[in-house]
């Protein structure tokens, strides 16, 4: 399961609409100011995808046929302005993935990624579908992100190379645990906080509709979405007593419980 991070910003005063989340919960925390002041988002329109590879694909899908093994992390850098329009830089990895909390628990705490976090109380019938263990790839407003592309960038052409590929250390811990029911999804989602550019927002799309609550002391801000988010229904979205982590929850639209139980879930997590 190769997962893919291709991050470019065409303008980087626009709203980003981003999910985030994990970690030990630990004390109550305060709520990120970001997720306070939300701009409404301007919706992008889809276009048909093209029935052949553009020239930027089909070179990377050259550098795919080497495959990775999980825990492995892949930069592809393509040295072109006429191809690579965005002059961005593709990330490839694959996670760990496991079929048990505890597991996932152990990996983390051998990576030095602290304590696993998960709901001590679900409703009836949910079960662990994958406990994922994720690499934090940076945004492509981000410094790092920036970084190492012009790295990159600049070592393709001391060598004379169009395209350049470089394995990367492993970087944070992002953790992702999925619960289905009949075809319902829970998911809950931690990861590093993180930081929007200067003059940047969080969307709030159409219908969209937030609200401030607490659980245990713990500031949240809850969200339930229009229509413009796919199958998603709502999400809880909070942060670590030092701020260090970030935590969301979000369940589908055809799922059953109530924003009550979503919140009886998020004040059930426990250390694994």
């Amino acid at each position: 399961m190769i997962q893919f991070k291709k991050a470019a910003v065409a303008a980087i005063c626009m709203s980003l609409l981003l999910s985030t989340a994990a970690g030990p919960v630990g004390a109550a925390g305060t709520l990120p100011d970001k997720l306070k002041n939300k701009s409404n988002g301007i919706l992008a329109t889809e276009t048909a995808k093209p029935a052949a590879l553009s020239p930027l694909d089909a070179l990377l899908a050259k550098e795919y046929k080497l495959p990775l093994n999980a825990g492995e992390i892949r930069a592809v850098y393509v040295n072109d302005a006429k191809i690579n329009t965005l002059d961005s830089l593709n990330i490839s990895y694959v996670p760990f993935s496991y079929t048990s909390v505890s597991t996932a628990a152990q990996k983390l705490t051998s990576m030095g990624g602290g304590v696993l976090v998960a709901p001590a109380s679900l409703p009836k019938d949910y079960v662990l579908k994958e406990a994922i263990i994720s690499p934090d790839i940076p945004f492509s407003y981000e410094e790092e992100y920036m970084q190492l592309r012009d790295k990159l960038k600049g070592q393709s052409t001391a060598a004379g190379k169009k395209v350049i590929t470089k394995m990367l250390p492993w970087s944070g811990h992002v953790t992702t645990l999925t619960y289905t029911r009949k075809g319902e999804v829970l998911s809950l989602r931690a990861e590093p906080a993180s930081q929007l550019p200067a003059g940047v927002t969080l969307a709030l799309l159409p219908k969209d509709k937030d609200e401030q609550v607490k659980v245990n002391g713990q500031e949240m801000m809850f969200t339930s979405f229009g229509p413009h988010h796919d199958k998603l229904k709502s999400q809880l979205q909070w942060s670590s007593a030092d701020g260090s982590r970030e935590y969301t929850l979000t369940d589908t639209r055809n799922t059953v419980q109530s924003k009550a139980e979503l919140l009886k879930i998020a004040g059930s997590l426990t250390p694994q």
